[in-house]
């Protein structure tokens, strides 16, 4: 069998036929994708000059005022770069839902393994974006290191008071106690912009719907088209709960598994993020340093190749991420048990 090497542009028709990893928390605060043509990142945090207009005499020039703009930050982001081979085995053996005795060639198998190897890697990638973002929008910072490559904290500026940790009598476990209504309504307070969504885990949602007021608003503020869905929602990972007030309530319980294979939730337990839209955030993306990328700036590049000794069919995604907050202080981040 001729074995055919696909370049990038073939290999790139075949990520863009599959739909990608859903990931809830790029998608609703890091929507726009910027890719840069050097291998460092160039990013600006927004500071919103909030002074009041100063009272002069009509009758004196006025004073340019001089403009807070923003804080210019680089930063050079580690590579991911899955690499998987394409297993010579499969390809002379008949695949899952293939009929039997076998109705394809080795090349259509051969194929078929690339489209789902690349379909993994994106969603490797994709994942690890998530929880850059997840890590941004719990602490303001994301730490990253990894294997030949020094630990480097990424620190977004978020005002220390962003993160807060509830104690004592004010954990919403402390039905008797607690006042998460009146939590909430801090937190916005806290906020660079309105807080128009929270996100949180199941044990937080529990929590929190154990209280009347919070009953009696979501089901009386907006009626019963937008009262909140009490049962789970099992056919995603992600399910809208209804509103508090103007707030939309959201229960987000995706994972990953650590290195070790362990599984991990994105959002902490009894953990709330409230966050504005207008946290204007971004997914960021290093230029490629790879001759055959040309050193272009890409989202991912996905890329085939054929070793001599030991032979061996190659298959690798490569990327340079980096989610970025444009608004760090439009999000606020508790535990609140």
């Amino acid at each position: 069998m001729a074995i055919t090497v696909y370049d990038t542009s073939t290999l790139l028709g075949v990520v863009r036929e599959f739909d990608p990893f859903n990931p809830f928390l790029l998608q609703m605060f890091f929507p726009d994708i910027v890719t840069f043509n050097t291998e460092e990142i160039d990013f600006d945090v927004l500071a919103e000059d909030m002074t009041l207009a100063p009272f002069v005499s009509p009758l004196v020039a006025g004073k340019a005022d001089k403009q807070n703009g923003g804080t210019l930050r680089k930063f050079k982001p580690a590579y991911v770069k899955p690499k998987n081979v394409v297993d010579p085995n499969h390809v002379m053996k008949r695949r899952a839902g293939e009929a039997i005795g076998g109705s394809l060639s080795p090349a259509q198998r051969r194929d078929a393994i690339i489209a789902d190897l690349l379909y993994m890697q994106g969603r490797k990638i994709t994942r690890r974006m998530e929880w850059m973002a997840a890590q941004v929008m719990l602490t303001g910072k994301v730490t990253v290191s990894g294997e030949d490559y020094p630990t480097v904290e990424v620190d977004f500026q978020r005002d220390a008071g962003n993160t807060i940790t509830l104690t004592g009598l004010n954990v919403w476990s402390d039905t008797a106690n607690a006042d998460p209504l009146g939590d909430i309504e801090s937190w916005n307070g806290l906020s660079e912009a309105p807080i128009t969504d929270l996100i949180m885990d199941s044990g937080a949602f529990a929590s929190l719907i154990k209280f009347q007021e919070v009953k009696d608003l979501l089901n009386t503020r907006r009626g019963d088209n937008s009262s909140i869905q009490l049962g789970p929602d099992n056919e995603k990972w992600v399910s809208f709960k209804g509103f508090l007030g103007s707030y939309r309530v959201w229960v987000y319980q995706g994972f990953y598994k650590d290195s070790a294979g362990a599984k991990q939730n994105f959002i902490p337990a009894n953990t709330v993020i409230a966050a504005s839209a207008a946290v204007e955030g971004i997914r960021a993306h290093g230029a490629i340093l790879d001759p055959e990328a040309g050193y272009q700036e890409m989202e991912m590049f996905p890329k085939n190749w054929i070793s001599q000794d030991p032979a061996a069919d190659y298959i690798m995604t490569q990327s340079a991420p980096l989610s970025v907050p444009l608004r760090p202080n439009a999000v606020v981040a508790v535990t609140v048990g």
